[in-house]
Order: C-alpha cells, then sequence, then structure tokens
C-alpha cells in the first residue's frame, strides 16, 4: 500500500496501482490549514481500517509540518472525537 500526494487530495492505491481510497483536501489559513472536505474508500478495500490508516499518515503529515486541521469529512470529525489528544492539531479560528 502506498499514499501518493496529488493536487489536493491523499491517495492511497495498492501495488497494482488501483486507488483503494483518498483523503480530499484544500488549503486555507496561508497555507497552514488542511480543510478536509472527504475521506473515500472504495468498494473493494472497505471493512480494512483503511481510512483510519490514511488519517493516521494524513495527521501525521501534518503535525511534521506544523500545520493544523479544519475537519468537515464526517469520518474526520469522528476520529478526531474519539481521539482527545489528537486537539492540539485542530484549527482553532480567532474571533
Amino acid at each position: 500500500m502506498d499514499f501518493i500526494w496529488q493536487d489536493d487530495q491523499l491517495i492511497c492505491q495498492n501495488e497494482q496501482q488501483e486507488m483503494l481510497g483518498n483523503i480530499g483536501f484544500k488549503m486555507i489559513n496561508n497555507d497552514q490549514t488542511y480543510v478536509i472536505e472527504r475521506t473515500f474508500v472504495a468498494e473493494q478495500a472497505r471493512g480494512q481500517g483503511l481510512a483510519e490508516k490514511m488519517t493516521v499518515f494524513f495527521l501525521e503529515h501534518a503535525k511534521a509540518q506544523n500545520k493544523t486541521i479544519l475537519p468537515l469529512c464526517s469520518y474526520t470529525q469522528k476520529y478526531f472525537a474519539t481521539n482527545p489528544e489528537l486537539e492540539h492539531l485542530l484549527f482553532k479560528q480567532n474571533k
């Protein structure tokens, strides 16, 4: 399984270069914040924990770059809700 950054998405593909899933995003806040818009897993790859693997990879990448996350995707929102130790990665908008 390989993770590939391509434009506005993180793609997960198998050894045959078939796409198994992706996380779609856009950048805001002067390219300091990833807005995660969707998490998709292809039908043949569902039920194997792929969404979580992609999310962990994505968040580790963001953390290494000192970026924050604004989760619009329902999967990513649930992931943050069940992993409160990652709250420091969340984008906090100034009021």
